[in-house]
């Protein structure tokens, strides 16, 4: 990616999310699952990249199609969060975006006194090379494997992955 791009937090960004899992059909290409995602952004903390415009970011007012990728936090406990989403516009893949929410996200979340994130994905027993990818990304940013679980997700196995904060 050329140029920069700041990491904020803010809250309701179901248009940017929706936005940018419109572009990813081969990882949320499910409609009922792109609508959950889109209605989870409404209510949980999200974290979203997006370019600085002059002045300063604030990824509340930016336009959805200016948000570069988007992570959203659901914490159900003090000491334990999952990330519920991360989605990076296509044509920024590859480029830290990925990494550097997931680095903010941690950093908030480690000053709250949570000591576990974790993030569900598809699971390797059923080969999909996108999904191969995820697993890769997740592994390189620290994160663990912990099980598969071949039914919770109707079809699809679903892998537990955790990482140490």
């Amino acid at each position: 990616m050329s140029g920069t791009f700041t990491v904020v937090r803010t809250l309701g960004r179901s248009d940017a999310a929706h936005d940018i899992l419109e572009e990813l059909p081969e990882w949320f290409g499910i409609d009922r699952f792109t609508h959950e995602y889109v209605e989870a952004a409404a209510k949980f903390p999200n974290y979203v990249a997006v370019a600085p415009p002059e002045g300063g970011a604030d990824g509340g007012e930016t336009p959805f199609e200016d948000v570069l990728g988007v992570l959203l936090v659901d914490q159900r406990y003090p000491t334990s969060a999952e990330v519920h989403l991360l989605a990076v516009r296509r044509k920024h893949h590859r480029a830290g975006i990925g990494r550097t929410l997931l680095e903010r996200v941690e950093q908030d979340l480690r000053a709250q006194g949570v000591r576990l994130l974790s993030v569900k994905t598809f699971g390797p027993s059923a080969s999909d090379p996108d999904f191969d990818r995820t697993r890769a990304f997740y592994t390189a940013c620290g994160f663990h494997p912990v099980e598969e679980f071949p039914d919770l997700w109707v079809d699809n196995p679903c892998l537990l992955m955790v990482k140490p904060l």
